[in-house]
C-alpha cells in the first residue's frame, strides 16, 4: 500500500505513525515544508512561494496562506507524479491548506482529511485574558475561518480526529464522514521511572524537593500560563520545598499574540517569585522531557477547551499526578478522583488546593497516576491500539 502524508511540519501528527507503517510493509512517503531530516523515511520538500497579501481582506488571509501552501505542495506533487509516483491514500493535515489539491492531482487515490479544530462562535476556547471583539466581527470571522476545512471536505473520501471533543465542534451535517482515531502514545518512552538526580542537579533542583511541571509550545492564557505563574507564587510562599519546571518557549503559540512584554515578562513582573524555585528550561528534547514528568509530584494542566496537548497524554502514561482543568477535553480521558485531580483553572485556590493534596498524599499520587497510565495503555497506546486501527482504516480504504 502506498501511503502519502502531507504535513507543514515533520514528524508531526504522522511521523511515528508513518514510521510504523512502513515497518510493516507500506510504502510510505511524507511531503512537507518543515526541513527536519529523516535517515529511514522518504521525505519531499515544499516552500510557499509567497506570502498573504497585506492588500487581501482580513477575513480571508488566512484561506490565502492556504491556497499558497496547497499550491506549492502542488508544484512538488505534480514532480512526483511525472516521476510516475501514484499513491494508494494520501492523508493530510486539513486547514493549513497543504492537501488542497492533491485529489486534483492523483484523482483516484484515496484523499483522508485530518482535522483538529472547527472555529464557532462564540468561541468555546476563549479566555478571560482575551476581551472579545464586537459580537457580528466575531462571528464572521469564525465562519471564514473554516473555509480550508470545507475546501479539503469537499474532496475527502473519509475525515479522521484524534479526539471525540474535537469531532463534536463540527457541524452536525460532517459527523457521518468523521472517523476518531487516536494520534497513538509511546507508552514504552513516556513510561514511569525514577528520579534522575544529575537532571535535578543540573538545573539547580535539591534532590528532596517537591517539584510541580509545566508543559507547553508557547507561554499564554489559551494554555493556563498566568494561571500557572499565580499557582507558583502561592505555593512558593506556603512551601518552601517546592521547586517549579516550566518547559516551553517564551512566545504565543496559541491565541491572540500579545502587545508589549510577553506573559512570561508579564507574571514575573506582576507576582512576588523566588527565582532559585523557579526553572524555565525552553523547548527541551523528548527524553529529558520525560525524566522530568518521571520526577514530578505534580503536572499542572490549565487549558482552556481546546485541542488537547500531547503533551498532557504523556504526562498520563509517564504516571505522573495530575491537576488539570475540570473540562470536557480533559474529561474525554481522566476521571476526577481516579485517574487526576480536575479544578477550576481560575480558581487559584482550588488549584493550590488539589497540588497540596499530591504533595502531602504520596500513595494517593501514586494510585491516580497509574490509573491516569492504565487509562493511556487501554485506549491511546501507539502500536498495540492507535496505529493498528490507522493502518485497518487506511487499507480498507484502499480496498486492500
Amino acid at each position: 500500500m502506498k501511503l502519502l502524508f502531507i504535513h507543514t511540519n515533520f514528524p508531526a501528527q504522522f511521523g511515528g505513525l508513518g514510521r510504523w507503517l512502513a515497518e510493516q510493509g507500506c510504502d510510505v512517503t511524507f511531503a512537507t515544508r518543515s526541513r527536519a531530516g529523516s535517515d529511514d523515511l522518504k521525505i519531499v520538500r515544499f516552500q510557499d512561494h509567497r506570502q498573504a497579501s497585506p492588500a487581501t481582506h482580513h477575513y480571508l488571509r488566512g484561506t490565502e496562506r492556504a491556497v499558497i501552501t496547497g499550491q506549492s505542495f502542488a508544484r512538488a506533487a505534480l514532480r512526483l507524479k511525472r516521476q510516475g509516483y501514484t499513491p494508494d491514500v494520501v492523508v493530510a493535515h486539513s486547514g493549513w491548506g497543504a492537501g488542497l489539491f492533491a485529489k486534483d492531482i492523483w484523482p483516484d487515490a484515496k484523499y483522508v482529511q485530518y482535522i483538529e479544530w472547527y472555529y464557532t462562535h462564540p468561541a468555546i476556547d476563549r479566555t478571560p485574558h482575551n476581551a472579545p471583539g464586537p459580537d457580528e466581527e466575531e462571528r464572521a470571522r469564525a465562519r471564514v475561518r473554516n473555509a480550508p476545512f470545507w475546501l479539503d471536505f469537499s474532496a475527502a473520501d473519509a475525515s479522521v480526529c484524534p479526539t471525540r471533543f474535537q469531532a463534536e465542534r463540527f457541524p452536525d451535517k460532517t459527523r457521518p464522514h468523521l472517523t476518531i482515531l487516536r494520534d497513538g502514545v509511546d507508552t514504552s518512552l513516556h513510561a514511569p521511572g525514577d528520579r534522575d538526580p544529575a537532571l535535578l542537579a543540573a538545573h539547580g533542583i535539591p534532590p528532596a524537593s517537591k517539584i510541580v511541571t509545566y508543559i507547553a509550545r508557547g507561554m499564554e492564557p489559551m494554555r493556563g500560563f498566568p494561571e500557572f505563574m499565580r499557582t507558583v507564587a502561592e505555593l512558593q510562599h506556603r512551601r518552601p520545598d517546592v521547586h517549579a519546571v516550566v518547559i516551553g518557549e517564551d512566545r504565543v503559540a496559541y491565541g491572540p499574540a500579545r502587545k508589549g512584554p510577553s506573559w512570561k515578562d508579564r507574571m514575573l513582573e506582576e507576582l512576588s517569585l523566588d527565582p532559585d524555585r523557579l526553572h524555565f528550561t525552553g523547548h527541551v528534547p523528548r527524553t529529558m522531557m520525560v525524566r522530568f514528568l518521571q520526577a514530578s509530584d505534580a503536572h499542572v494542566y490549565l487549558s482552556a477547551p481546546f485541542v488537547l496537548s500531547w503533551s498532557f497524554l504523556e504526562a498520563m502514561s509517564c504516571a505522573t499526578p495530575i491537576v488539570a482543568a475540570d473540562n470536557d477535553p480533559v474529561r474525554e480521558f481522566m476521571r476526577n478522583g481516579e485517574s487526576g485531580l480536575l479544578v477550576d483553572p481560575y480558581d487559584i485556590p482550588d488549584v493550590v488546593a488539589a497540588i497540596e493534596r499530591l504533595l502531602d498524599d504520596p500513595e494517593m499520587s501514586r494510585r491516580i497516576g497509574m490509573a491516569a497510565r492504565a487509562t493511556i495503555l487501554g485506549e491511546c497506546d501507539a502500536f498495540d491500539i492507535a496505529y493498528p486501527k490507522y493502518k485497518a482504516f487506511l487499507s480498507s480504504l484502499a480496498g486492500r
